[in-house]
């Protein structure tokens, strides 16, 4: 076999044992960081496993999810992880079947799906609009993913939360934009162009907030003394910004991890003995200067 090169062909050793040693995983958008962390702890997973991982990016589009659903069934797949899903659970049902294991990342749709796993977005929100309205800030705007995410309706439930319950007189001023640098660029410069500047601003990703960061930077307008900044993912680029961002850590990478394992118990058998599970991660809360803090113990220790 080694003077020959050999490899055995895989597909056909599939075939001869019912199994094709590959997972899928489905997600709504891979240019984003959240997405790209989920896939890696997948990956990681998978990879001790055996497994290869057949990657899908569904653009946030219902019809490419159903399309990418009905490849990866007719692959025989061995198991799947689909990442904050957008069809209903009647076609997610009739397009996957009864056999397939599988894993859902995002709250919960029930009696749909026995394992699911996800993030906190809502109480991470939650807790970023309640400490900006602790540092004095009555109006809020937040500045959301325009794709129709179940990750942006759980950050807007969070913000809505705390309004109610911390600022019960403020109202609700929620933008939507790409969900990149240049979308959170085009928004600021939209406010501004309607003489609008946010006391506070939170936004969905730490890449909206480089991009409000530069509009807000060429038009000389200071961060945190004429607008604070804030954001719902943290990177290495939020801490070396001037001034550095406060932003939402989120265990993504953590996340694809425990999905993997999830969906391995299932197609082992193994889950049968705990039950159907939901996990839930909880994100941190990283204080930093562009909300006005001036405590450099937060920075050190938050």
């Amino acid at each position: 076999m080694e003077n020959l090169n050999y490899r055995p062909n895989w597909f056909a050793r599939g075939l001869n044992l019912g199994k094709t040693s590959t997972i899928a995983l489905l997600v709504p958008n891979i240019e984003l960081r959240r997405y790209r962390e989920i896939m890696s702890g997948v990956e990681t997973v998978a990879l001790k496993k055996q497994h290869t991982v057949l990657l899908c990016n569904t653009h946030a589009d219902p019809q490419e999810e159903a399309e990418y659903l009905k490849m990866v069934v007719g692959r025989q797949v061995d198991g799947l992880i689909l990442v904050s899903p957008l069809l209903e659970g009647d076609q997610l049902a009739s397009l996957l079947g009864p056999e397939l294991p599988w894993v859902h990342v995002g709250p919960r749709n029930p009696g749909l799906c026995r394992n699911l796993c996800y993030i906190n977005y809502e109480e991470g929100a939650y807790q970023m609009t309640t400490h900006l309205i602790k540092m004095g800030h009555s109006e809020i705007f937040l500045l959301v993913d325009k794709a129709p995410l179940v990750e942006m309706q759980q950050i807007a439930d969070g913000y809505r939360r705390a309004l109610r319950q911390h600022s019960p007189g403020a109202g609700e001023n929620i933008l939507t934009a790409e969900d990149t640098a240049r979308g959170g660029y085009l928004a600021m410069q939209k406010l501004l162009q309607n003489h609008t500047i946010p006391p506070a601003l939170i936004t969905a990703s730490d890449d909206q907030a480089a991009g409000v960061m530069k509009a807000v930077l060429d038009e000389h307008i200071s961060i945190p003394e004429n607008m604070a900044l804030a954001c719902l993912t943290d990177s290495a680029t939020c801490s070396i910004l001037d001034p550095p961002v406060t932003a939402l850590e989120t265990p993504s990478r953590r996340l694809g991890m425990v999905a993997a394992r999830m969906l391995f118990d299932s197609i082992e058998g193994s889950d049968e003995l705990y039950g159907p599970q939901e996990i839930i991660l909880q994100p941190k809360l990283k204080i930093r200067r562009s909300c006005g803090n001036t405590k450099p113990i937060y920075e050190l220790f938050g």
